[in-house]
């Protein structure tokens, strides 16, 4: 018998292949276009050149350990993540110790999830880039988070580079660097950033037909490259 897949689950699937064919700059003007933070400043870090991640953001906080009576793992939340997600993981910018290393790579392999974002650092950075896993973060440090930072929570509100990430939130990352779109704006950026990329699309195709980047630019409304064919049309 075939699964039944529900309506909400296949829009989270139509919204994960959209992302697919778009990158995080055309995403990141869309953004702008509605007046949203999204980019992760720091978080560039690309530990695997070439790979990219898509997926819903479950996020984890960490916190400094207070008093160390016995031992003090870096937890074991990644048990919960389901697949599809994009671990955020905040150690806020902690950078003196790690939250990921080989062992959460090889889980979260086996897991389905789609790659991972630190406010921190990660080590075992060879593992990483054998598995060919997606990881971005703000360094690479091998010291260990144990004894020193322990979960504070999971599925909360975050805040990384001053953008709040809350879980489910669709997070984007590539070569470019990292974003976060608000789960409830997603379908809006994701059309407004499909637009960017054909804006830029025809600009490019003007040129090469004979046009100035100046009258190729005006041609085909780079003021507000997200509008739609349509849209530029009726304003036209």
């Amino acid at each position: 018998m075939n699964a039944i897949i529900s309506p909400a689950l296949q829009n989270n699937h139509a919204l994960l292949k959209a992302c697919e064919a778009l990158d995080t700059a055309s995403l990141s003007d869309a953004l702008d276009s509605l007046g949203l933070a999204g980019g992760l400043a720091g978080l560039n870090n690309q530990q695997v050149p070439g790979t990219r991640c898509i997926g819903f953001a479950y996020t984890v906080l960490y916190e400094p350990v207070q008093e160390r009576n016995g031992f003090r793992s870096a937890a074991n939340y990644i048990d919960e993540v389901p697949p599809d997600a994009v671990i955020v993981s905040s150690n806020p910018g902690r950078t003196d110790c790690t939250t990921w290393g080989d062992i959460l790579t090889h889980v979260a392999i086996s897991r389905g999830i789609r790659g991972t974002l630190i406010d921190g650092a990660a080590r075992d950075i060879d593992t990483v880039q054998r598995l060919n896993y997606p990881l971005f973060s703000r360094a690479r440090f091998m010291q260990s988070a144990k004894n020193r930072v322990q979960l504070k929570a999971t599925q909360i509100p975050v805040q990384i580079s001053g953008v709040t990430i809350n879980p489910g939130d669709v997070m984007v990352c590539d070569s470019s660097g990292c974003l976060a779109i608000p789960a409830d704006k997603a379908q809006e950026v994701i059309r407004r950033a499909q637009a960017v990329e054909q804006t830029e699309k025809d600009i490019i195709q003007s040129v090469s037909n004979g046009y100035t980047l100046e009258q190729a630019r005006a041609l085909h409304r780079y003021d507000q490259p997200w509008l739609s064919s349509k849209e530029k049309q009726a304003n036209a």
